[in-house]
């Protein structure tokens, strides 16, 4: 559709910026400037700056593009207000080839299928005094090859699409297709645009952006750029406010959520709302340390009904929809505490986040079951050397969102899925919390040379088990074994004259596809016939 949501928001954004920015004023101070990507090798430079102490860490762990930005300007140079500015951005292609299977870890608005995909994005960056518009479109392609799926059982909800994730039926539903239809597709995205007005040390906007919430690297549990930014009207600290027991920030969000054309025939339930509040603190004891919580709640937005009303659902009680159903109960949680600690003496860092997906029914439920729904993120991250000197760099980081051990006395929990929220935690068919996917888990490792000439090159390795909390459904046949993915590969990149080429190849194994399995039996007795 031509008028999709997200268009209509880029449209209104070109639109307002027409009208407030007078003619005689639109072409001063023109020059070249670069989007800071989330969890792109822009953002893995600056992580290294705050790990050698060239950066201040603050503010990291509740960024988006315009966020950073703003913050890198002001390190620059201090906006003053009544200044005008034009930046055009740098473009950025990401292109992504997959030889027998999807693999997609935080492409944010390309979901890398079988074959070539690839996103282009460029625009420019307008500041008028307090006011700041990023217009920064995408154009998406992806190639989208035949793959072997299991098409979604019509006899069990005949209004779901055949493409739709035959591993989450309703109790742990999810708008996560297997395959996003059987054509290429190809999209011209809002992307990563926004338009945010200071306020003294805050600013509130409206945006298509991805908002990252957490300390991780591969992995955020809460919001991430595994799916495309979804339409939002965001309030949040543009700097540290200063109290008596450290600096504090904050970022608010409300946004809307929409479906993927490869879900369900139901045109009543195809968006839904999302509010959300994240805190953080660095001490005034030691500024490496940052501490942070954060919540989210959707609820299903029926057409008609004012998105607004959702302003503080991120304080709403939204009940145990999952252990206690109730009549009527129509939103879910995820609530989260993480830490980062940076150490610019050592060159190290090491962080954590831990989320609750079920809200708990009192103090003593949460005392008694403390890990249920519960998933966490842990890593760490080492750089030897110094700014100039060629460093190594060792990265590790640990995801677990399977079930836990309550699964004996409750309902198995699957994360970022839902029972009253048929489209689960999700954004046009993709995550909006960690790549690796619902009930999963992973562990990561890297190791890197960094050159003071302006390139790197290293070596990773990982493993990926998916969706593990579906073997304790019926929809996966016995014998059950596990679906994991192991895979290993070379990584590099290189700065030449302002312009960066970073390129990553792997190679890996899938054991069990989708859990399809035979036992050993069956396996000797056709190999010996």
């Amino acid at each position: 559709s031509v008028l999709n949501p997200s268009r209509i928001v880029l449209l209104w954004l070109f639109a307002l910026w027409t009208a407030v920015l007078p003619t005689s004023v639109r072409a001063q101070q023109v020059g070249p400037g670069r989007l800071v990507p989330l969890s792109g090798h822009a953002e893995d430079r600056i992580r290294i700056d705050q790990l050698w102490g060239v950066r201040d860490p603050a503010g990291f762990l509740l960024r988006s593009p315009s966020s950073r930005m703003a913050r890198e300007a002001r390190e620059v140079a201090p906006t003053e207000d009544g200044r005008w500015s034009v930046t055009y951005l740098l473009p950025e292609l990401r292109s992504v080839w997959n030889s027998d299977l999807p693999f997609s870890m935080n492409d944010g608005s390309l979901w890398a299928g079988r074959g070539w995909s690839a996103s282009a994005r460029l625009g420019a960056m307008l500041r008028a005094g307090r006011v700041t518009l990023i217009v920064a479109p995408e154009l998406v392609h992806e190639q989208n090859l035949p793959f072997q799926v299991v098409a979604y059982p019509q006899n069990d909800l005949p209004h779901r699409s055949p493409w739709a994730n035959f591993l989450h039926p309703p109790g742990q539903s999810a708008d996560l297709p297997l395959r996003f239809g059987p054509a290429s597709v190809t999209e011209l995205l809002p992307g990563q645009s926004s338009l945010g007005l200071r306020v003294g040390t805050a600013s509130v906007g409206v945006a298509t952006e991805n908002v990252w919430w957490g300390p991780g690297i591969r992995n955020g549990l809460v919001l991430s750029n595994q799916a495309a930014g979804f339409p939002h009207l965001f309030a949040r600290t543009d700097r540290p406010i200063s109290t008596g027991i450290g600096a504090v920030e904050m970022s608010w969000i409300l946004g809307r959520l929409g479906e993927s054309r490869y879900f369900d025939d139901d045109p009543t339930n195809d968006h839904r709302s999302l509010s959300g509040l994240a805190l953080t603190l660095t001490p005034a004891f030691d500024s490496g340390l940052t501490l942070g919580l954060a919540r989210v709640v959707l609820g299903a937005l029926p057409d008609g009904k004012n998105p607004l009303s959702a302003l503080l659902d991120f304080a709403r009680d939204v009940g145990r929809p999952t252990t206690a159903p109730q009549a009527g109960a129509s939103h879910e949680q995820i609530f989260s505490v993480f830490g980062r600690w940076v150490f610019p003496k050592a060159g190290f860092e090491a962080y954590g986040e831990w989320a609750r997906f079920e809200q708990p029914a009192s103090v003593r439920d949460l005392l008694e079951f403390p890990e249920r729904s519960e998933g966490y993120t842990v890593g760490v991250q080492w750089v030897g050397g110094a700014p100039g000197t060629t460093a190594f760099r060792v990265q590790a980081e640990w995801t677990d969102l399977e079930p836990d051990a309550s699964w004996r006395f409750r309902p198995a929990f699957s994360t970022y899925t839902s029972e009253v929220v048929p489209q689960g935690f999700t954004h046009q068919g993709q995550l909006l919390g960690a790549a690796i996917g619902p009930g999963a888990s992973s562990q990561f490792l890297a190791v890197d040379r960094i050159d003071p000439r302006g390139w790197d090159l290293g070596v990773f390795g990982g493993r990926i088990r998916p969706e593990a909390a579906a073997n304790f459904t019926d929809v996966v046949p016995q014998p059950r074994r596990e679906d994991v993915s192991l895979f290993w590969g070379v990584r590099g990149a290189v700065d030449v004259r302002g312009w960066t080429v970073a390129a990553e190849l792997s190679d890996g194994v899938r054991l069990n596809y989708l859990f399809q399995t035979y036992p050993m039996d069956r396996i000797t007795g056709q190999a010996e016939g």
